[in-house]
């Protein structure tokens, strides 16, 4: 099987029964650093990552649609281990488009707006997340002028270039698809605009703001994917949230109710008239909680559980034998000091979670410069022994 029936004998299996089935043997992504890192520890470096890459930008461990998208494409560390292709996210874009505009740059820090009018600071270097400090929607004023941007008259100028030919190039390829990324949710897109703190207080003071800005990026949403899956087989829908922190949901249920549920719910359905049977939700931190809320919503499926916020996932599998799973592999055993000893009885649960089906393993986010090259090269080899007796 190539990497895209392998990510669909998975998805669509019965229990642990493994007839016609086969594990894609996959990562979830690296950071630029891991990979410099690694470097200089026995890695061969087949690409080098370019200079304009720094540190704290992801390297997705997939084939990209372009060459030149939102994330670049892993070529050093997959050959290594013959590793498939991963979910590649086919390009989109949430945001109104808006030109990028550097306001200040010093020789340690940078203040910008990105394609959203957000207003960001980062090191100069961009090793981390930006500190976001300014949002453009703020109220209803600067809502209702934001908002003009997400008509359906917006779709057409967001298709990739050369349609035509790119619909050509994915009738037969060989690595599974996904419609939805960063931003593309209910809580993640009206926090992308608002930031964390006007968000939820508006959830609060002004419930009715919160319904117009979901509506509205649902129905743009429904508009800009069909349009897309009018030509293009897509193998699953990715509703992206980040909805959570360490310590749980970052909304309480009786909202997750009122503004996700509903929109959750006709995303399904969307997804579902499209011939599309794989929904998937995208959430770091602790999810233990909003687990049952987003499984009654009809979503299929779930990544990448961190660990560290104390996710179970043999609890998670006990309590929801059906739910596709995929990720949740610790990432700490592979820090510098870590032993095989702990890698081993983290693979343990792997192999536990793999009998019971409908799971593909990779370590719960991207793997970090923490991550020795000598733990995960033997981490890497032991799980593809572990995949081979399934």
């Amino acid at each position: 099987m190539n990497s895209r029936e392998k990510f669909l004998s998975v998805m669509r299996m019965s229990g642990g029964d493994y007839t016609g089935v086969e594990i894609p043997v996959v990562e979830f992504g690296y950071w630029a650093g891991t990979i410099r890192r690694w470097s200089g520890e026995g890695l061969k470096i087949v690409s080098p990552v370019p200079e304009s890459i720094s540190d704290g930008i992801a390297i997705m461990a997939n084939r990209n649609i372009y060459a030149d998208m939102e994330k670049a494409g892993d070529l050093n560390v997959g050959p290594v281990f013959g590793l498939d292709q991963y979910l590649t996210k086919f390009p989109v874009d949430y945001s109104p488009g808006f030109k990028r505009q550097v306001i200040d740059k010093t020789e340690t820090h940078i203040i910008y707006k990105d394609s959203y009018g957000v207003t960001n600071k980062n090191d100069i270097n961009i090793t981390s997340l930006p500190m976001e400090i300014a949002h453009p929607v703020k109220d209803w004023d600067s809502w209702n002028e934001y908002k003009q941007y997400y008509g359906p008259d917006s779709i057409e100028g967001k298709l990739p270039p050369d349609w035509t030919g790119l619909v050509k190039r994915l009738k037969n390829r060989d690595f599974p698809i996904r419609l939805g990324g960063t931003n593309g949710g209910f809580l993640g897109f009206p926090r992308a605009i608002m930031g964390i703190t006007t968000y939820m207080m508006t959830l609060h003071d002004d419930p009715a703001l919160i319904h117009d800005i979901c509506e509205t990026f649902l129905n743009f949403l429904i508009s800009y994917y069909g349009r897309i899956a009018q030509d293009i087989d897509i193998d699953c829908v990715l509703i992206w949230e980040d909805m959570a922190g360490k310590g749980g949901s970052l909304i309480s249920p009786a909202h997750y109710k009122e503004f996700l549920t509903p929109r959750y719910k006709k995303m399904v359905s969307f997804a579902k008239d499209a011939g599309i049977d794989i929904v998937l939700t995208d959430s770091d931190g602790y999810v233990e909680d909003i687990l049952p809320l987003i499984i009654e919503t009809g979503v299929t499926g779930m990544y990448p559980f961190e660990r560290a916020a104390g996710n179970d996932m043999l609890r998670i599998r006990k309590n929801y034998p059906d739910f596709q799973l995929i990720g949740g592999i610790d990432k700490r055993v592979l820090f510098e000091g870590s032993t095989r000893e702990k890698i081993d009885q983290e693979l343990e649960i792997v192999e536990k979670m793999l009998r019971k089906g409908r799971y593909i393993p990779h370590i719960d986010h991207f793997v970090s410069q923490d991550c020795t090259w000598d733990n995960f090269s033997y981490y890497r080899n032991r799980l593809n022994e572990i995949i081979d007796c399934f």
